[in-house]
């Protein structure tokens, strides 16, 4: 086989190849695609059928995996989940969505610790990239904190939260309950009226703020709360 022939011959194998990749890589977008479509129906199942189709034309397919993962936490198939969300951290360590969300699956099996490293490493990843996911990495890493009973730690995850964040409605409302815990009472009212605020129908900070104003004696804004909670509880029955 001469030079030119032996050239051509490459040139052909490698547009084969090429040819290969792309097809399979296109069929996984395709079923990647088609199993997000149904997974946000709730078609668990469908869609994680699908992702799997996705792995079986591309197996290093990040997103793939990532949404196998979730699918699986969807549907309470934990350990399933963890190893899904582990395979795609392993395939790209700087993507920091699946570190923030096999932190809810460890926090789910009370592997806390470990949850509260993933969340830590989502921070760092969400805050290069001045993305708004990192003030609510700081929230649920506190809460992780205080399942632990780090409450120092906890606090100043929850300030932090907020500090990014200011119109963070579960940040002022977590931040009320750390200082609810430290008797700090007034700092607790003035963090939960924040989260009321924001959402007048969050049901749980008008229920910590009704059991601090009836702890302290504070009669008429205990029964001014549970007026609000029954109005919330009676719109709720309604729908």
């Amino acid at each position: 086989m001469n030079v030119y022939r032996i050239n051509s011959y490459i040139k052909w194998v490698l547009l084969f190849v090429f040819c290969i990749l792309s097809g399979c890589g296109s069929k996984a977008e395709y079923h990647n695609e088609e199993g997000l479509y149904l997974y946000n129906q709730r078609k668990y199942d469908d869609a994680i059928t699908e992702f799997k189709k996705a792995l079986d034309y591309s197996p290093e397919y990040y997103d793939a995996h990532y949404h196998l993962g979730i699918s699986y936490y969807a549907k309470g198939m934990i350990d399933e989940s963890i190893t899904e969300l582990r395979k795609a951290i392993d395939i790209n360590p700087d993507e920091p969505k699946a570190h923030y969300n096999i932190a809810f699956a460890y926090v789910y099996k009370e592997r806390v610790n470990e949850a509260i490293l993933e969340y830590q490493k989502a921070i760092e990843l969400y805050a290069k990239r001045k993305d708004k996911k990192e003030a609510e990495g700081y929230l649920y890493m506190a809460v992780a904190y205080s399942l632990v009973e780090k409450h120092d730690e906890a606090f100043n995850a929850c300030k932090k939260a907020i500090e990014i964040s200011p119109d963070l409605e579960d940040g002022h409302y977590f931040l009320g309950v750390c200082y609810y815990k430290k008797n700090m009472h007034d700092e607790a009212i003035a963090e939960l009226k924040k989260a009321t605020q924001l959402n007048p129908k969050s049901e749980k900070a008008h229920s910590i703020l009704f059991t601090i104003y009836d702890k302290l004696g504070r009669t008429e804004e205990a029964i001014e709360e549970d007026r609000v909670l029954k109005q919330i509880a009676s719109v709720r029955s309604q729908r």
